[in-house]
């Protein structure tokens, strides 16, 4: 989003952008704003970041070094970062974060069918899960859950919980064994939380970067 009315920029300054360049092309970009601020002869100012993006984790780090760099300024602000971002581990004195944790993402799955066989899986061994949906109630009932996608199946469940419950898993954010820990599901046949932990598995966070 290149267009930079007043409105958006709150009393920051206007929209900036910086490319990181390889030998390959573009690796990394950020769009950020810088608000100078002075008291007492003091830069007290902050670089507020819109965007930083990398194709690799070299480029995403260097494309935060490049922000927190930027002279004459006291503080970075960044929002709507994913709960694993690299910055974390990136930062020689992480303790200097200031990081507050909010909900941004929110999954309702009409059609768990369909959800669930759009979704990729791991080779792992399926699950049987029963599942409870008291609004949808066509989602109600035993689904096998596989490398291939989901169908509906007679065999005996192994997991059982409701339709809020399997959306918290379906995109990563929360393991199966999380949910076990906090009574929102129920495993009927000993591992079988492993195995789904194992059949959902991802190597990242969900993510939204927009608002939306």
């Amino acid at each position: 989003m290149l267009t930079d009315p007043e409105w958006r920029r709150q009393g920051r300054g206007e929209l900036q952008c910086v490319v990181i360049d390889s030998a390959h092309g573009p690796a990394a970009y950020a769009l950020y704003r810088l608000t100078s601020v002075f008291e007492r002869g003091v830069q007290s100012g902050s670089v507020s970041v819109v965007e930083a993006l990398g194709d690799s984790p070299a480029a995403t780090g260097a494309i935060w070094r490049y922000l927190l760099d930027v002279d004459w300024m006291a503080r970075v602000k960044a929002s709507l970062l994913p709960v694993d971002h690299p910055l974390l581990l990136l930062l020689a004195e992480p303790r200097r974060l200031n990081v507050s944790l909010r909900d941004g993402l929110w999954v309702r799955l009409v059609d768990v069918g369909a959800g669930l066989s759009s979704r990729g899986f791991a080779a792992r061994d399926p699950v049987v899960v029963e599942l409870t949906d008291a609004f949808c109630s066509w989602n109600a009932g035993r689904w096998r859950v596989s490398e291939a996608g989901a169908e509906r199946t007679d065999a005996q469940p192994e997991l059982r919980c409701d339709v809020s419950s399997l959306a918290s898993a379906y995109l990563g954010g929360f393991s199966w064994a999380e949910l076990a820990r906090g009574l929102r599901v129920a495993e009927l046949r000993s591992g079988a939380i492993a195995r789904a932990d194992a059949l959902f598995q991802s190597d990242r966070a969900p993510w939204c970067p927009e608002i939306f």
